[in-house]
């Protein structure tokens, strides 16, 4: 029993830096997924949903006509900085530094954009070698998708969701998985 007491601090401790984790990747996703950003869920201080929402013409992207960039600077309810150009079918970098998150300042993936065409298609988000830096080390892969109604004026017809790999945890190899949405 003065064993699990023990265990304990070093189990919430370690429950509290995944969270975390969490709200930092969901932090990546919601510019590129939802025009809607909302304050992330379990947290007050770290915000999004301040931050600059520019709408993506995402069939304009799949068809190659249109590239996008967001930018974010700190401000109000806005604690990610940096810029983001997504590309399809091309990988493209994405670092953002992050502010009010207890554990974790910077969030770096390598992503790649793609598409299933179809009368709705879906587009599918692959972050991979994910790293999230700070007090500790995180790293992690993404795979999410949408699906798209190119006759709506809000284009963003269905979020499938999608799965979030964290790989490694302060150097120790972990194997998590869960599923995600983002709203």
């Amino acid at each position: 029993m003065k064993f699990l007491l023990l265990l304990f601090p070093l189990i919430t401790h370690a429950s509290s830096e995944l969270e975390d984790a969490k709200r930092s990747i969901y932090s990546l996703i919601q510019p590129l997924i939802s025009r809607n950003a909302t304050k992330p869920l379990g947290t007050e201080k770290f915000r999004v949903d301040g931050c600059p929402k520019k709408k993506i013409n995402w069939g304009n992207v799949l068809l190659m006509r249109e590239t996008a960039t967001l930018e974010y600077k700190f401000s109000t309810h806005c604690d990610i900085q940096g810029t983001i150009s997504p590309k399809l079918l091309q990988p493209f970098p994405a670092t953002l530094e992050l502010r009010n998150i207890q554990s974790y300042e910077k969030i770096e993936t390598e992503n790649t954009i793609s598409a299933i065409l179809e009368t709705k298609p879906i587009l599918n988000l692959e972050m991979r070698k994910g790293e999230l830096s700070g007090k500790h080390r995180v790293k992690f892969e993404v795979d999410y998708q949408v699906q798209l109604d190119p006759m709506k004026k809000d284009e963003l017809e269905k979020d499938l969701g999608g799965e979030l790999r964290i790989l490694e945890l302060d150097g120790k190899k972990v194997s998590i998985k869960e599923k995600i949405r983002v709203k």
